[in-house]
């Protein structure tokens, strides 16, 4: 099994546009797309912080599969 680093790449710097986004708001229309859609789900008020943590997940999640903390294939011996 390939890990696909383009991929793992694209969400890391998918993650990082999040959190630059949030930490910056302007009237992006992504931006106010993404915080309305989450502060339909978790509340009024709650969409900066939900989608601080879901960019966060992301950038953790594409690193860890990066350097193969998940996704370890075992070698099989026959």
């Amino acid at each position: 099994m390939t890990i696909n680093y383009i991929g793992l790449v694209i969400l890391i710097i998918g993650g990082l546009f999040l959190l630059v986004a949030i930490a910056q708001p302007k009237n992006f229309i992504v931006y106010k797309g993404l915080i309305v859609r989450s502060e339909v789900c978790w509340g009024e008020g709650n969409g900066p912080k939900v989608m601080a943590a879901y960019s966060l997940m992301m950038i953790v999640f594409g690193l860890l599969l990066m350097f193969r903390v998940f996704g370890k294939q075992e070698e099989k011996e026959d």
